[in-house]
């Protein structure tokens, strides 16, 4: 038997070293980002390795990898333009909440609205609260975050995924209404 995972190490080592390069570079091309190019093609072959045995792949091992690494890509994709478009959302009640300053009730609902985010945010796990509040609130990278606790920069992207998803639940009564009083 350890023969056989010493063989299945052997095999898994030449192709890894066969193709990182190759994907790597097909990875950067579509998201223009060193690190997350890396951590694409490190997640594609970590599954590849996990699901070793039970994997049946229909296409030949580099369609497989490089279809692999596109799909993630996409995904890397889809999730930076989520993670986009409620940075810009929150900017924009930034920038009406400060541009509402003069109104006698501003704030009040500036205050009450940090209350509300601030509940909500204490309802996510502790993992999740405190990777999500060392992005939004302490402006560390994915990396530095993944750095400092000792975790995968993949489980960062998640935890803070999921922190927005349940937010945005969280959240969803209120924030019409929100926009509503400034607009």
């Amino acid at each position: 038997m350890e023969s056989t995972r010493a063989s299945d190490l052997k095999s898994f080592e030449d192709i890894y070293l066969t193709y990182f390069s190759g994907l790597y570079n097909y990875a950067f091309t579509i998201i223009k980002d060193t690190n997350e190019a890396k951590d694409v093609v490190s997640d594609v072959f970590m599954k590849l390795w996990e699901e070793r045995n039970t994997r049946i792949i229909d296409l030949s091992l580099k369609a497989y990898l490089f279809k692999s690494v596109y799909n993630r890509c996409l995904n890397v994709l889809k999730h930076k333009k989520v993670n986009d478009k409620y940075e810009n959302y929150l900017n924009h009640l930034k920038f009406l909440i400060e541009d509402e300053r003069d109104y006698p009730l501003s704030g009040l609902i500036e205050n009450e609205l940090a209350e509300i985010i601030q509940q909500s945010i204490n309802k996510l796990p502790q993992q999740c609260r405190s990777i999500f509040i060392m992005s939004r609130y302490d402006n560390m990278s994915h990396e530095e975050i993944a750095k400092k606790m000792k975790i995968s920069i993949n489980t960062v992207h998640t935890q803070i995924r999921r922190a927005l998803g349940k937010l945005r639940i969280e959240l969803k009564d209120f924030l019409p209404f929100l926009l509503f009083l400034f607009l």
